[in-house]
């Protein structure tokens, strides 16, 4: 299909083993390695349970996440060609200006390989931290701006020229920050700028995307048709705000469920934790299989979900009403030629990179190194 894909690895201890799982994601051929930028996990502590999955064995807590802009640093050293990005971060943790010098930080840790992946934030990692994740959407579009204010704050002395671009102070007023002659002075690697990837779903996201990003992520599941509806939406607004169309990379996060065989697929789908993941679709999504959603008809799953806030009880009482038809159609799951199969209406609905997360290996660690061989051979299908 001729498309580039990449892996999302979650940033766990010990640091040594995801530093190795991002040296092997690019032994393993992958173009591209993302790490989620989390303080608390999707999945609650009651049900990551042993009778759940062995999984559970190797990894005690289902909040177990590095920060990935070290991670980002530390593989960038131990590698030579994959991207290294996150998946994504958000501007209600991180300053803008932080953002905006520790990915230009990155950006020479890498070789010029870091991508700043970015979203409006989720509710999980705002409001238990005591953040607010009010009128998040347009904190992120002024956070843009003024990322791109400082990363274009004077003259640039051309790439590879080894003398800082300085420029004149930059001074912004706006609704959230404000910019007093500010400045950021340092030079990402041979003058360029990181990439912005934005992950985005809704009207005003995509327009976003449009006006601001190099690289689109979205991760919601959907389809074929309602990808190439959204990426119309991405494209159009580049065109409105003077940009290329075609100068913005289509990408899609999805999740995986790879096996030696379909029925084994089946049942890795029915297992504890994939009904606890199911949690974290939306209402909308659970409607496609004719269900509905048991934390209400107008859930917004990955945007709003907080496990930690349900009662054992609660969330007994909801992975009980899960089907593994609320996750059939929506996750692509089963032997190599099936899960390429699965994403080649997206190739031709303008799909360019593809980042997988195996979740395989939830039903059980007794799949790890089975679901890894497998995706391992359908991302040469993708990528051929």
């Amino acid at each position: 299909m001729g498309i580039k894909v990449g892996t999302m690895l979650n940033p766990v201890p010990p640091l040594e083993l995801s530093v190795g799982m991002g040296v092997q994601a690019e032994a393993a051929g992958y173009d591209s390695v993302w790490f989620p930028d989390h303080l608390m996990g999707w999945f609650p502590r009651s049900l990551w349970t042993p009778e759940a999955s062995s999984i559970v064995n190797l990894l005690p807590s289902p909040h177990l996440y590095l920060d990935p802009t070290v991670l980002i640093a530390l593989v960038g050293h131990a590698t030579e060609r994959v991207i290294l990005g996150t998946g994504v971060t958000d501007i209600i943790r991180r300053s803008p200006p932080d953002v905006a010098r520790t990915f230009v930080t990155l950006s020479l840790a890498t070789q010029g390989r870091a991508v700043l992946g970015l979203g409006a934030g989720e509710r999980l990692n705002t409001e238990p931290y005591g953040l607010d994740y009010g009128k998040q959407v347009s904190r992120l579009d002024e956070a843009l701006h003024v990322i791109r204010l400082l990363w274009a704050r004077g003259a640039p002395q051309g790439a590879g020229s080894k003398e800082p671009s300085i420029g004149e102070p930059v001074s912004f007023e706006g609704r959230f920050w404000t910019l007093d002659r500010a400045v950021l002075d340092v030079d990402p690697y041979q003058g360029i700028a990181p990439p912005i990837w934005l992950g985005s779903h809704g009207p005003r996201m995509l327009g976003l995307a449009g006006c601001y990003a190099d690289g689109w992520l979205p991760s919601y599941p959907m389809d074929a048709a309602e990808y190439a509806e959204r990426l119309s939406v991405v494209r159009s607004a580049a065109r409105e705000a003077g940009r290329d169309p075609a100068s913005i990379t289509a990408g899609y996060h999805a999740y995986v469920v790879p096996a030696e065989d379909h029925e084994t697929s089946h049942r890795m789908l029915a297992a504890p934790l994939a009904a606890a993941m199911s949690l974290v679709a939306s209402a909308a999504n659970w409607e496609r299989s004719g269900r509905r959603h048991p934390l209400g008809d107008g859930f917004q799953g990955l945007r709003d979900y907080v496990p930690e806030w349900y009662s054992p009880q609660e969330l007994q009482a909801a992975v009980a009403a899960y089907h593994p038809d609320v996750m059939h159609d929506q996750v692509a799951h089963g032997t190599a030629a099936e899960l390429a199969a699965f994403f080649e209406p997206f190739v031709d609905a303008g799909l360019e990179h593809l980042v997988v997360s195996n979740v395989g290996p939830l039903a059980g660690i007794e799949y790890l190194g089975s679901s890894s061989a497998v995706l391992k051979e359908a991302v040469s299908l993708l990528q051929a």
